[in-house]
């Protein structure tokens, strides 16, 4: 029986090649899943402050006004209020979307938010109308 040289060395640079690809896969999806979970959690923070906000100048009464800080993270493709909600719409890496939204109790002035990654001040301040109204 005549044994080949280097077979054994051949076989386990193959195994390693092969356990290497397995688990650069896998990394990159656990990567890709936690990049699109962190999108969606920026964005309910930014939601959520906005609509607290809205929340605490129409409690103040007419003319209050309060300067919010927020960041909006990548892939943003809708960002508006309406009606009672501070709406936005992430979209992930795979192209599905994900709604993102906070009801406050004050009606709020239609406003359509910067779509880029950045950190944004708004003025969120209650009008005579009896509206919340946000500029930035």
């Amino acid at each position: 029986m005549k044994l080949m040289r280097g077979q054994a060395g051949i076989e386990y640079m193959a195994l390693f090649a092969l356990v290497a690809i397995v688990l650069l896969a896998a990394s990159y999806y656990f990567y890709s899943s936690f990049q699109a979970q962190s999108r969606v959690f920026q964005a309910r923070i930014a939601v959520d402050k906005i609509a607290s906000a809205a929340d605490a100048v129409a409690s103040q009464g007419q003319g209050s006004t309060k300067q919010v800080t927020v960041y909006f993270p990548s892939g943003l493709i809708n960002a508006t209020t309406r009606g009672r909600e501070v709406f936005l719409v992430v979209a992930g890496l795979d192209g599905r979307t994900t709604d993102v939204y906070s009801v406050t109790l004050a009606n709020l002035s239609f406003y359509q938010f910067p779509l880029g990654e950045s950190r944004y001040v708004f003025n969120v301040t209650f009008n005579s109308s009896g509206n919340v109204s946000i500029s930035g």
